[in-house]
């Protein structure tokens, strides 16, 4: 009777280290994972946009110059997400340079834009034309 009694003290501190592991598994994988629908590696701020920066690589398919404020949209081959340049980073210049065609590799943070999600360019250093 005694083995017995001990037994089951013994399974109930294996059934709670096993529910401590798992609990400890469970916040790692929150506090470590990319939220759904992010980007990966991604960490969403309080208005959206992801804090850490993505490189995209690709053939642009279409470099269109926005009805207003002097932006750029391309649109690359390599992925659906338009690549969002600001006037301010020197859209005006790279336009004239960018053609449709051309390979580039494009560094910059997701952002969101009328609930779509874009990749923002913040400098103009961070298209570089690799070829075309």
């Amino acid at each position: 009777m005694m083995m017995a009694m001990r037994m089951q003290k013994e399974e109930k501190i294996v059934v709670i280290l096993l529910f401590m592991a798992l609990g400890s598994l469970a916040a790692a994988f929150w506090a470590f994972s990319p939220e759904e629908g992010n980007a990966p590696g991604g960490s969403a701020s309080l208005d959206g946009s992801r804090s850490s920066l993505i490189t995209l690589e690709g053939r642009i398919i279409s470099a269109e110059n926005t009805r207003t404020g002097g932006n750029l949209i391309l649109k690359l081959d390599s992925t659906a997400m338009p690549v969002f340049i600001p006037a301010s980073a020197g859209a005006k210049e790279l336009s004239a340079r960018l053609r449709t065609g051309g390979r580039v590799r494009v560094t910059g943070t997701i952002t969101s834009y009328q609930g779509e999600d874009e990749l923002k360019v913040s400098r103009k250093a961070d298209i570089l034309l690799l070829e075309g």
